[in-house]
């Protein structure tokens, strides 16, 4: 289970996520291996919820997806 975190500091270009799991923060970053995992779970059926914690319909989690990098 994954959730969106709010935009650090007003830059609204930077997106993490958290791993619910161990509270790892991932940034969006295609280098970060712990990025590509996070793609992967999604692909897989994982869960994510948005910013405010309510979880996310598949749907919206694909179109979440097609938006990164």
């Amino acid at each position: 289970m994954y959730q969106l975190m709010s935009p650090i500091f007003g830059q609204t270009k930077i997106i993490t996520v958290l791993k619910t799991d161990n509270h790892l923060c991932i940034t969006f970053d295609p280098a970060n291996t712990d990025y590509q995992q996070f793609k992967i779970d999604l692909a897989n059926g994982a869960g994510l919820n948005d910013a405010d914690n309510d979880p996310m319909t598949a749907d919206q989690i694909a179109q979440f997806v097609s938006t990164l990098p």
